[in-house]
């Protein structure tokens, strides 16, 4: 993954030889990594920390759980409000039972989600880095099909507390996570139904991964485009971009990734 490589700024980077690594790609490779899931929206944060509480489902994660279907909707249909139109896309999401996500800091009164909370900044750099954001989408099998699929949120500013607070405030869905981080790698999950069953990881050992269920990437597409009126093809390369870019700004340049197709 030579691309996302040149992007990775951030500070998770373990190193390349893990010694749980080799377990890790031989449960991708014979399919054990991973479980069945009938939800198709993203209600997880591609996070890997796991939840101080039991999840109460098994459903898809992309960064920041239903905080990438709010960065599509912003990109395709404009600012509604400092929000982004969060209140809104939260009622939606719970109405057709989807069950709108967020995850919370260990003490379950902050965000603690990196993608939410440096969102202008994430959104920023995937602009500085638009060319090369947009080859390591193609390299990661999320391709961007529309030009700058978030330069019209350049320069935009989110409430981010108060996104936060809408969802703690139960109207939507806050878990609050363990304060570790012991990501080993990305895993980018194509299988279709699928998410990373983390009953496997905690087998192999004391780690993590970003797990990032691209197939739900279309699937909220549609729905977004369903339920607004929003163009298909430019919120699901708004979320692609989103992805790239949160991914680019937690991990090292020496983080191993891992493509599921």
């Amino acid at each position: 993954m030579g691309v996302f490589a040149q992007i990775a700024k951030g500070s998770i980077a373990p190193e390349p030889d893990h010694p749980a690594l080799d377990q890790l790609l031989r449960a991708e490779d014979d399919g054990s990594l991973f479980v069945n899931t009938e939800d198709t929206l993203p209600s997880r944060c591609s996070d890997g920390r796991r939840p101080i509480t039991p999840l109460a489902t098994i459903a898809p994660a992309l960064p920041g759980g239903s905080l990438s279907l709010l960065v599509a909707l912003a990109a395709t249909r404009g600012i509604s409000d400092p929000q982004w139109g969060a209140k809104d896309l939260s009622a939606r999401l719970a109405w057709a039972g989807a069950g709108g996500s967020i995850h919370a800091g260990p003490d379950d009164r902050s965000s603690g989600c990196i993608a939410l909370d440096q969102l202008t900044r994430i959104i920023t750099f995937a602009n500085e880095q638009e060319e090369l954001l947009r080859q390591a989408a193609d390299e990661l099998g999320l391709p961007t099909a529309t030009s700058y699929p978030l330069g019209s949120l350049l320069g935009e500013q989110i409430d981010s507390a108060g996104v936060y607070d809408l969802f703690d405030d139960k109207t939507a869905d806050a878990k609050p996570l363990r304060d570790v981080h012991p990501e080993i790698a990305i895993v980018i999950n194509h299988q279709k139904g699928t998410t990373i069953d983390q009953n496997v990881l905690d087998s192999i050992g004391d780690i993590d991964v970003f797990d990032v269920d691209a197939w739900s990437l279309k699937e909220a597409a549609i729905w977004l485009a369903d339920n607004y009126d929003v163009d298909r093809t430019r919120a699901l390369s708004a979320m692609s971009a989103f992805t790239v870019a949160s991914l680019a700004f937690l991990a090292g340049p020496t983080m191993t990734v891992i493509c599921n197709e």
